[in-house]
C-alpha cells in the first residue's frame, strides 16, 4: 500500500472514530478551543505588559534637585558622584530657568494665564538617564535604595524617582503571570482529559476489529495511526473554533471601543503569532492526548 493510500485509510478511519462519539468529540473540541484561546490571549497580554515595562524602562530617569545657590564646583562633585553609578547612562544639568521653562511646557495653558513668572516652579537639578536594562524587579529595588541615599548628599535638596508606578506594574505582571500559568495548566489538563476519554472510548468500541487486525498481522503502528490522527484532527478543529471565537471577540471589542471612546483599535487579538500558536498547538495537544490514551489502553 502506498503512503498516499495508507494516509487516506487512516484519515477515513479517524473520521469514522470521531462520528462514533459525536457529543464527547464536541466537548473535546470545545475544551481545546477554550484552552488554546485563553493561553493565547494570556500570552498576548503578558507580551504587551512586558513591552510596556521595557518602554517605561527606556525612559526611566531620576531627578536630583540641588539647593539653589550651590557653587558650580560642588555641582560638579555631585555630578561626578552620580555618574559613577553603573546604572547611570548620562547626567544632564538644568538651571533654575531651564527647569522653569520645562515646567511651563508641562502645565496647562489655562493655569498659566495671568500667572506671575516667579510663581512657576523652577530649581537647579541633575537629571539622570538610566540604563533601560535595569527595568527588572531586583535592580529597580536597588536603584530606589540608592536614590534614597542620594537625598543625604550635601547640597541635595530632594530626589524624584517615579519608580513606584513601575513597581506596581511589575507586581501586576507577576500576579497575571502566576494566575495565567495556573489557569493554563488547568485548561490544558481538562482538554487533554477529554481528548484522552474520546480516544479511549474509540479504542474500546473497536476492540474486536483491533483484535482481528492484530491476528492478520497488522503492526501496532498501523493500528494506532487512526487514533493518533483522530486526536490531531480534534486539535485542529479546536484551533479553528478558537480562531472564530477570538475573531468574534476582536470584532466585538473593536466595535465597543469605537462606539464608546471614538477610537479605532489598531492592535489585533489574532496576530500571526496567535494564528501560528493555534494551528500548531491544537494538533500537538490533540496528538499528545491521543498518544497517552493509545499507549495506555491499546496493548497490541
Amino acid at each position: 500500500m502506498s503512503a498516499f493510500l495508507r494516509f487516506g485509510y487512516f484519515l477515513k478511519q479517524s473520521i469514522h472514530l470521531t462520528r462514533t462519539s459525536p457529543w464527547l468529540t464536541a466537548v473535546s473540541v470545545l475544551t481545546l478551543a477554550v484552552s488554546l484561546s485563553l493561553i493565547g490571549l494570556l500570552a498576548t497580554v503578558l507580551f504587551a505588559a512586558n513591552g510596556l515595562i521595557d518602554d517605561l524602562g527606556a525612559r526611566l530617569t531620576i531627578s536630583v534637585y540641588v539647593v539653589d545657590g550651590t557653587p558650580k564646583d560642588r555641582m560638579t562633585e555631585i555630578e561626578t558622584r552620580l555618574r559613577a553609578h553603573p546604572g547611570v547612562k548620562a547626567v544632564r544639568a538644568l538651571s533654575r530657568e531651564a527647569d522653569r521653562e520645562r515646567n511651563r511646557k508641562l502645565l496647562d495653558p489655562e493655569l498659566l494665564a495671568g500667572l506671575d513668572e516667579e510663581a512657576i516652579p523652577g530649581q537647579p537639578l541633575l537629571e539622570l538617564e538610566l540604563d533601560s536594562g535595569l527595568a527588572s524587579r531586583g535592580d529597580l529595588d536597588t536603584l530606589m535604595k540608592w536614590a534614597e541615599k542620594t537625598r543625604d548628599v550635601e547640597s541635595v535638596e530632594d530626589v524624584e524617582f517615579g519608580a513606584e508606578k513601575l513597581r506596581l506594574l511589575f507586581a501586576a505582571v507577576e500576579i497575571l503571570r502566576t494566575v495565567g500559568f495556573v489557569l493554563a495548566a488547568v485548561m490544558l489538563a481538562s482538554a487533554l482529559f477529554f481528548v484522552f476519554s474520546t480516544i479511549r472510548l474509540g479504542v474500546f468500541s473497536r476492540r474486536q476489529e483491533i483484535e482481528v487486525l492484530a491476528l492478520m498481522g497488522a503492526t501496532p503502528r498501523f493500528i494506532r495511526a487512526p487514533f493518533l490522527l483522530e486526536g490531531a484532527l480534534q486539535g485542529l478543529l479546536g484551533a479553528l473554533v478558537a480562531m472564530v471565537f477570538i475573531g468574534l471577540l476582536h470584532a466585538e471589542l473593536q466595535g465597543l471601543v469605537r462606539d464608546m471612546y471614538r477610537i479605532n483599535m489598531e492592535s489585533s487579538l489574532l496576530p500571526p503569532t496567535m494564528v501560528l500558536w493555534l494551528l500548531v498547538g491544537g494538533p500537538v495537544l490533540g496528538l499528545m492526548a491521543s498518544g497517552v490514551s493509545v499507549g495506555r489502553y491499546l496493548r497490541v
